[in-house]
């Protein structure tokens, strides 16, 4: 039995919680929010820190402070190494902790630091820096790398950002790739196949180099020696950064504990991350509540019906969010969110609600239909304990879920609801049949743009174009080349462009961003230019794989159609009694090949190895993971009931605006500069 992600991180905090006592702690926010979803402030003030604070170059420590802590997630060179010069110049340290997750191996722009001694070094500098040699410097590397969500399931804060390349990307990277390297000519590079990890750029290079090492960290952590399987091609070069990343070749030949890793790239399914169709409450809060500032993968609960503050004073109060608040018991609060139907999640989390308060003997009136809970029903029995702040500590994770379902149900975007789901349910029925005599999905989408158009009064519009562009992202990415006339799609992006233009005054965060602050005709038109060629690149992203090509299943005359997960497809396959062959998914057999090369398994089978022959299978997805996807996977499994274990991960929790921010706003080439 292998340790779950919540003890090895808590096992994480304790090495750094014993070194703290009487420090003002800094942290960079990749850090912070690896602490909010580890348990929380609690582990730092429980150990006697003095103050914590932002990792800036604007803080500083007053003289009476004489020990400071840093804990960053980079390497100490450039701009955090400037950082720590500011804070320690400024302040009056005499003992200096200063903890990374970067490993010494990674703390050069080239990733070939001595190891033995690179810290040694910075920490002579750190000394210079004090104006004392005679003070004290210690830098540790600690490799913490991912936080639970729930058991089985976990993220990685750290590398939120990283998302995979896409094919529009190509040009940029060579163009970058030869006016760095001064080259004129060099070999054609022309598809994303073709681009090596030599020819990504130094920042990206060294993110990947250390998201490689902080998945060996982990591996190491649950004591086993993988395989590596990737499907898409950032899968492929972490998966072959990983392979030979020496510490973990060192481990592979060590460790007996076998387990398979495989590597996904979100891009190749996008339609299960931008769905309003989804099976878990946890997708519905992620899609619905505002994003907790700071933070890639919460939500913000409003608080205040807890408390006796008055709504005109509400920022003086901290919002709630949905990470545990806790770090002395793994929590599962999280659990019904994710496993359960939606229906069914709701009524969990009212059933444990009630029997709380009824087991703190606080006065419950049951009143309400049965089988039935509303917004209002969790609302009044949440109040019951206003302003009794010992039992609100308590039960704090379970009174944050409720609210957040309650928040959740009341919301103004509840009502649209419906008529998303059935305009995707109908784009997806009408790609699936593919009938010439009927109006094509891109038709549909021109049609019911026009229409919200002709509404001269934005209240009364139904759809925004924050809608609009999300269905049209949908219905690229289960569409093939061949479905859709190119007029039409001509027609329905001048129509997009058109509709931008009629809203300039007012445009959404998400466009505003993707058109930027000038919005003309020229500079509108440009932009979405670059946005198809996005949803371009979405709709084409498949077409090497042979299995999982397709995600949309047409159905018959008895069944509609639908769309099965790119991961539910996988674990199908993998599941099979039948082992049919998997030509979409590659292999790099670390463990294996590790081993015969350490003379042990020589005359063992060498035949190909599969994803379900260990007894723990790890599913990672690059780019962000929803709370729907892991339900199907787990239903998969239950009913197949394998004979491994499956951990699911991912670099953050994917909610429609961030995958659609990810694909059309984020320079993913140079995010890491």
């Amino acid at each position: 039995m292998h340790k779950s992600i919540w003890d090895i991180s808590q096992e994480w905090w304790k090495t750094v919680t014993l070194k703290v006592k009487n420090a003002i702690v800094f942290m960079d926010s990749n850090m912070a929010e690896l602490l909010h979803w580890s348990g929380g402030i609690e582990h730092l003030l429980s150990a006697d820190v003095v103050d914590i604070r932002e990792f800036s170059s604007f803080e500083a420590a007053g003289e009476s402070y004489k020990k400071g802590v840093f804990i960053v997630s980079s390497a100490l060179i450039d701009v955090t190494s400037e950082i720590l010069c500011d804070i320690i110049s400024h302040s009056h340290f005499q003992y200096v902790l200063i903890f990374t997750t970067t490993s010494p191996l990674l703390h050069s722009s080239s990733g070939e630091s001595d190891s033995d001694t690179v810290f040694e070094e910075m920490e002579e500098k750190v000394l210079e820096w004090l104006g004392n040699m005679n003070y004290t410097v210690e830098i540790t590397h600690i490799p913490m790398f991912a936080a639970e969500v729930c058991p089985g399931m976990f993220i990685t804060p750290t590398f939120s950002k990283l998302f995979p390349i896409m094919a529009s990307d190509v040009k940029q990277i060579v163009y970058q790739y030869r006016s760095s390297h001064h080259l004129k000519d060099t070999k054609q590079i022309e598809h994303l196949k073709d681009i090596e990890f030599i020819h990504l750029p130094n920042s990206l290079q060294q993110q990947i180099k250390m998201f490689a090492s902080g998945l060996h960290a982990m591996l190491q952590c649950l004591e086993v020696r993988e395989d590596v399987y990737s499907i898409g091609h950032m899968s492929h070069l972490v998966a072959t950064e990983l392979d030979v990343y020496p510490p973990a070749r060192a481990r592979r030949k060590s460790v007996q504990n076998r387990a398979s890793l495989v590597l996904i790239d979100r891009t190749l399914d996008v339609a299960s991350a931008v769905t309003y169709q989804v099976d878990s409450l946890l997708d519905k809060l992620m899609n619905t509540l505002s994003q907790l500032p700071g933070h890639s993968s919460d939500r913000t609960v409003n608080l205040q019906c807890l408390s006796h503050v008055c709504s005109s004073s509400l920022p003086v109060l901290l919002p709630g969010s949905l990470a545990p608040t806790h770090c002395l018991a793994q929590p599962t609060h999280l659990i019904p969110l994710v496993m359960k139907k939606q229906k069914e999640a709701i009524m969990d989390v009212n059933r444990k609600l009630v029997e709380t308060a009824s087991a703190e003997k606080l006065p419950l009136n049951l009143a309400g239909r049965p089988g039935r809970v509303t917004a209002e029903q969790i609302e009044s029995t949440v109040t019951l304990f206003k302003g009794k702040y010992s039992l609100i500590k308590k039960h704090l994770d379970l009174l944050q879920t409720s609210l957040a379902t309650s928040q959740c149900m009341k919301h103004p975007s509840a009502g649209q609801h419906d008529m998303m789901v059935t305009t995707e349910k109908n784009l997806m029925q009408t790609i699936a049949d593919n009938d010439e005599s009927a109006p094509s999905a891109t038709a549909i989408l021109s049609k019911l743009m026009l229409q919200e158009m002709q509404k001269s009064r934005t209240d009364d519009k139904a759809l925004t174009l924050d809608d609009m562009l999300c269905f049209i992202t949908y219905m690229y990415s289960i569409m093939e080349e061949s479905d859709e006339d190119e007029n039409e799609e001509t027609l329905l992006r001048e129509k997009f462009i058109e509709w931008i233009l009629q809203e300039r005054e007012n445009l959404s965060p998400l466009v505003k961003q993707i058109v930027g602050e000038k919005v003309t005709d020229s500079i509108v038109t440009d932009q979405i230019e670059n946005v198809w060629q996005r949803l371009e690149d979405i709709r084409t992203v498949r077409d090497e794989l042979q299995h999982f090509r397709s995600v949309l299943d047409p159905g018959d005359a008895m069944t509609p159609a639908s769309v099965k997960s790119l991961l539910r497809l996988v674990i199908e396959k993998i599941v099979d009694p039948a082992k049919p062959d998997l030509p979409d998914i590659e292999c790099k057999s670390g463990g294996f090949k590790d081993l015969l090369k350490s003379g042990f398994g020589f005359f063992k089978s060498s035949g190909k190895p599969r994803p379900g022959d260990s007894p723990l299978l790890i599913l990672f997805v690059i780019g962000g993971l929803t709370a729907s996807e892991v339900k199907q996977i787990r239903d998969v499994i239950d009913k197949a009931k394998p004979s491994f274990e499956v951990l699911f991960g991912s670099t953050r929790l994917s909610s429609i605006s961030s995958c659609l921010e990810s694909i059309f706003i984020s320079d993913n080439v140079n995010t890491f500069d």
